[in-house]
């Protein structure tokens, strides 16, 4: 029994401990909350005068941005009246240029056009009338080289035939002049054979007398 009431006395110590502990933790958390709250509530504050400030120099600005925007108009509607006034001058200056330009174009088309076509017109005559000479001529040079060409064959072809006589001529030559030159070989041959028998008959029958 002593041990179940000491038991009893360490737990409700222990749970007594416990919830001490746990109420300076929540205290300690609550403390921390309330100077997060005035933190919180301090940033809230300085934002406020800050966005209060951004404003104020917003709308400044867009003041100045208007009157910028105002003095802008004015400097372009005053441009823009000067450049009309400008457009309408060039306008009325080119209506003149336009008159001055209708009458050159006129002037073109009835004087110039009409010769311009004369011109042209001889200019193909011309040109078909050079091209016929320089025809006629390119035949007449293809004609003369075309007999040139002949004559040049012609005089290659009788030069062949008298190379080719002239070699059958230098082969007959030599032919006959080897078949002299045989002829007189054998000729010397028989009168050296002759006269060395000649020989032989002396010397024998000089032999014979000794």
């Amino acid at each position: 029994m002593k041990q179940l009431d000491d038991r009893l006395t360490a737990s409700q110590d222990s749970a007594s401990h416990k919830f001490s502990v746990l109420k300076d933790q929540l205290l300690l958390f609550q403390n921390e909350l309330d100077a997060e709250r005035i933190r919180r509530e301090d940033l809230a504050h300085a934002k406020h005068d800050e966005i209060a400030r951004v404003d104020a120099a917003l709308q400044a600005k867009l003041l100045s941005e208007q009157e910028a925007r105002r003095e802008t108009e004015s400097r372009i509607l005053s441009t823009f009246e000067e450049k009309t006034n400008a457009i309408k001058e060039e306008v009325a200056k080119n209506g003149k240029y336009r008159m001055d330009n209708e009458a050159n174009l006129r002037r073109y088309l009835e004087v110039d056009i009409p010769k311009l076509y004369e011109s042209l017109k001889e200019e193909v005559q011309n040109r078909e009338l050079m091209e016929q000479r320089m025809l006629k001529k390119a035949m007449d040079e293809v004609t003369q080289l075309q007999g040139a060409i002949l004559n040049e064959k012609k005089a290659r072809e009788d030069t062949e035939e008298a190379m080719l006589r002239m070699m059958e001529d230098v082969v007959a030559k030599m032919q006959s002049e080897i078949a002299n030159e045989r002829r007189e070989r054998e000729r010397t041959e028989e009168m050296l054979i002759t006269l060395l028998n000649d020989t032989c008959h002396k010397l024998q029958v000089a032999s014979q007398s000794l």
